[in-house]
C-alpha cells in the first residue's frame, strides 16, 4: 500500500464540532467515532437519544467531508458515575438482548450491527472497530474469554450482513501474552475480519518509546498474516513520574494505578512534555507511513479532557492530556508537527 491511500486518521474522542477546518488542516482524513446500541426498551423499538446523538456526530462528520471508522459497543466499561461518586461498571447490551454466550444473544448483535450499518448508510466508512480493547478488564469486566471473543465475531457478521465489503478488526490494548490470547480465540478459523487492529501508548501506558511500533506491527503481521492498523496511539504531554507502584489492593475496583497516584509510570525521554509529545508524533508517523504491513493510523487524541473518564479528576494524566490541542482547543507543538508529518510523509 503506498503511503499516500494509509488511513490518517484521529480519535474524536469528544465532542467538538466546529473544530472541523482545524482538523482538516492537518491533512487528517479520517475519524473513529463510537457508536452505541441502538434501542431503548427493546430490540427494533425506540432509539435512545445517545444513539440518536452518536448517529448525528457521524453524519455531521461525514458531511464536513472526512471518512468515519465507527467503534460499535464494547460488552460495558469502567467509568466515572457522577451520581454514585465513584467508578463503576457500565453495561453497554441490555437485559432484552438475551443471555450473553447464548445464541439469542449473539444473534441479536448480529442483527443490532446491521441495523447501525443500515442506518449509518454512507456516513459509515469501510472500516469498522468491532468492540474496544476487549483484552483488558476496563472493557471486559470479568466476562470469559470466549463471549469477548465471539461477540467481537457476531459483531463483524452482522456489519458484513448489511455491507459484504465493510473491512472489520478488534483492538488489543496491547501486544502481550494475554492480548493475543484473546485475539487468537478472536481470529480462529471462519474469523470475518480484514484487519488486526492493536493500541500502543509507549513511554505512557508501558515502557518504551513510538519506535517500538515496528516490533509489534512486524509480530502481529506475522501471527495473523493481515495488514495492522495502529487504532490508537499517542503520549501524554503532562504528568510527573512515579517509580513506586502502590500496592494494588488500595486501587478501587475499576481504576488504574495512574488514576490512583496522579502520576505516570513510564515515560519517554525527556518526560511527559508538550515537546516530547510532539516529537513523538512526528516519529511515529514516520513508521507507519513507512511499514510495508501498516494500514495507517488513528492518533489518540483530538483535544485534551476535561475530566478523566477513568476517576472523574481534571488533573489526572491518564486521560486529560492526550491531545493535540489543549481543552480550549489552542494547538499544542504537536498540532504543528503532525501538521508537518502528514504532509511529509504521506506523500
Amino acid at each position: 500500500m503506498k503511503a499516500s491511500e494509509k488511513i490518517k486518521g484521529i480519535v474524536f474522542a469528544y465532542n467538538t464540532s466546529g473544530e472541523y477546518e482545524m482538523v482538516k488542516e492537518l491533512g487528517v482524513e479520517w475519524m473513529r467515532l463510537n457508536i452505541c446500541f441502538p434501542w431503548a426498551d427493546k430490540m427494533f423499538g425506540t432509539l435512545s437519544e445517545e444513539y440518536i446523538q452518536a448517529r448525528q456526530e457521524i453524519l455531521d462528520t461525514h458531511a464536513k467531508g472526512f471518512q468515519v471508522m465507527p467503534a460499535t459497543p464494547p460488552l460495558g466499561g469502567f467509568s466515572y458515575d457522577e451520581k454514585e461518586g465513584k467508578t463503576c461498571w457500565h453495561e453497554h447490551f441490555p437485559e432484552f438482548v438475551g443471555k450473553k454466550g447464548t445464541d439469542e444473544f449473539y444473534e441479536n448483535v448480529r442483527e443490532s450491527m446491521r441495523f447501525i450499518c443500515e442506518d449509518l448508510g454512507d456516513a459509515a466508512g469501510i472500516y469498522w472497530q468491532c468492540m474496544n480493547e476487549i483484552d483488558i478488564p476496563v472493557f471486559s469486566n470479568d466476562y470469559p474469554d470466549d463471549i469477548l471473543a465471539d461477540t467481537a465475531r457476531a459483531s463483524a457478521e452482522g456489519i458484513r450482513r448489511a455491507n459484504p465489503q465493510a473491512r472489520c478488526g478488534i483492538n488489543i490494548s496491547c501486544y502481550n501474552e494475554n492480548a493475543v490470547r484473546i485475539a487468537d480465540l478472536v481470529y480462529r478459523e471462519g474469523h470475518p475480519f480484514y484487519y488486526m487492529g492493536v493500541d500502543q501508548y509507549f513511554g505512557s501506558w508501558q515502557p518504551g518509546d513510538v519506535d517500538d511500533w515496528i516490533g509489534v506491527i512486524d509480530g502481529l503481521y506475522e501471527r495473523y498474516g493481515l495488514p495492522v492498523l495502529a487504532n490508537e496511539w499517542g503520549y501524554s504531554s503532562d504528568g510527573e513520574l512515579e517509580t513506586e507502584a502502590p500496592d494494588p489492593a488500595l486501587i478501587p475496583e475499576g481504576l488504574n494505578e495512574v488514576c490512583y497516584t496522579k502520576k505516570w509510570f513510564n515515560q519517554a525521554e525527556g518526560g511527559h512534555t508538550p515537546q516530547v509529545q510532539a516529537d513523538y508524533f512526528k516519529r511515529g508517523h514516520r513508521i507507519f507511513a513507512q511499514h510495508p504491513h501498516c494500514l495507517g493510523s488513528f492518533m489518540f487524541c483530538w483535544r485534551d479532557a476535561y475530566h478523566c473518564y477513568h476517576c472523574g479528576a481534571s488533573d489526572c494524566p491518564a486521560e486529560c492530556y492526550w491531545g493535540i490541542v489543549d481543552t480550549e482547543c489552542r494547538p499544542k507543538p504537536a498540532y504543528y508537527a503532525v501538521k508537518e508529518a502528514l504532509k511529509e510523509y504521506y506523500k
